[in-house]
């Protein structure tokens, strides 16, 4: 930590009896615990209110509909609607916004010409970069449904390195990468070509958010508007910091709940992203290939996993033992153990495919030795499909899709909760029947 006071203190004109990273953090929380209570103004069926230079509405929404929504309305012109629902939510939604110190991301661009059939859609070059006053004072341009391209000094020499920002109306963000400001943004149009969608309200996991992991749960990190300071997250752990220390030289501070900061990386920022903060926490011992791979064996493999929620690891378990003697239950178990060792090393994404792709990423993990024959990878994702509410099938143009919802497996929502219930109960009812 001294290294990263130091070299913050060089980069940025400090006051000589504080420590760098105390200020600014005191300076973050005060920035996002201020007090703010809005006077709302009732015009038919709308409500108006002020905060600093930017206008509130809440809109009423279409006819017989009680849905509502929240727009913000920025100094220079343009609009965005935040957030959808009922009155008193939406007015909570504005003052929670306005304590975070306004909304992230810029106003909706539309594009002065529509997609035609057949033919992609014109995008707008980012021509028109401008120095915002903010802390950051970063050359910033909006695009899309709310996101924004900030280019941002690296010290107090507006001249000197930069750091290019995509920043989504949520908040995340992607860290493109550093270099001078004239290059950054030329380049910003180029990678705004490579997000996923940008009129989506939020970034895609392919886009490669900047993130952080705890027990392989992704934490995404909120983009912060102070020198030094590029991001935030609370974790279980406690808050994280992204500092920007130079060119490519970032650092992740960790802020627990004694108050004592602590670096936990610092180097390039492609390493930064996606870093598990609790590295060791599963054995490597715990990932190896069980053996002999019956379905007992899966079972205690699994019941040994320690990022899995206990209700998954149950069902889990309980879903290997029973895949014995029917088609392409062998296959389920390799499955299922692909789907559960990749959790541990932090994958959070569900695989998609047809049965041929599903079955090709678990060879491409290791855990098999040859693909499934089609009618036993088949039986293999109908019998998980028919036994858990983890797996899903869709058909799509007469092609059969499956999905599994790795993303249950840490947090499963209350909804899998209530469907793992069903399915035990309806499990101990075939038990006692076959009894």
């Amino acid at each position: 930590m001294l290294e990263i006071q130091q070299r913050l203190r060089e980069l940025f004109n400090f006051p000589t009896a504080e420590e760098p990273f105390t200020y600014l953090q005191q300076y973050w929380r005060l920035l996002t615990s201020q007090a703010v209570t809005f006077e709302w103004e009732r015009h038919g069926s709308d409500y108006y209110a002020w905060w600093k230079d930017f206008d509130i509405k809440i809109e009423s929404g279409r006819a017989r509909s009680r849905e509502m929504k929240l727009r913000f309305r920025w100094p220079r012109g343009g609009s965005r609607i935040v957030g959808r629902g009922e009155l008193l939510a939406l007015q909570a939604r504005a003052e929670q916004i306005c304590r975070r110190g306004g909304p992230q991301g810029a106003p909706f661009v539309t594009e002065d010409e529509p997609a035609r059939p057949g033919r992609p859609q014109r995008r707008l070059h980012l021509t028109e970069f401008r120095r915002m006053k903010t802390h950051d004072t970063a050359l910033a341009q909006g695009f899309g449904a709310g996101y924004e391209a900030r280019v941002r000094p690296l010290g107090a020499d507006l001249h000197g390195d930069h750091a290019l920002f995509l920043v989504s109306p949520t908040g995340a963000f992607v860290l493109v990468g550093f270099g001078p400001d004239y290059n950054l943004t030329a380049l910003a149009n180029y990678w705004r070509g490579n997000l996923t969608n940008e009129f989506s309200s939020d970034l895609h996991d392919g886009d490669e958010p900047f993130a952080i992991r705890v027990r392989g749960v992704q934490h995404r990190l909120e983009y912060v508007r102070l020198p030094g300071l590029a991001g935030y997250v609370h974790t279980p752990l406690g808050e994280v910091y992204l500092c920007l220390l130079g060119d490519d030289d970032v650092a992740l501070v960790l802020v627990g709940d004694d108050g004592a900061a602590r670096c936990l990386f610092r180097g390039a920022a492609s390493q930064a992203n996606g870093l598990e903060l609790l590295p060791d926490e599963v054995p490597v011992v715990l990932l190896e290939r069980p053996r002999p791979f019956t379905p007992e064996m899966v079972a205690e493999a699994i019941a040994r996993q320690p990022k899995l929620a206990p209700a998954i690891r149950d069902h889990l378990a309980a879903l290997v033992r029973a895949a014995r003697d029917e088609i392409g239950t062998e296959y389920a178990r390799h499955l299922v153990w692909a789907l559960v060792a990749a959790h541990a090393r932090g994958r959070r994404t569900p695989v998609v495919g047809t049965h041929t792709e599903v079955f090709a990423w678990v060879l491409e993990q290791g855990d098999m030795r040859a693909p499934p024959k089609e009618r036993a990878g088949r039986g293999a994702l109908h019998w998980l499909a028919a036994r858990s509410p983890l797996f899903e099938r869709a058909v799509v143009k007469r092609i059969a899709y499956w999905k599994n919802h790795v993303e249950w497996f840490s947090e499963p929502n209350a909804a899998c909760i209530a469907r793992l219930a069903t399915r035990a109960g309806k499990g101990r009812v075939d038990d006692r029947q076959d009894q």
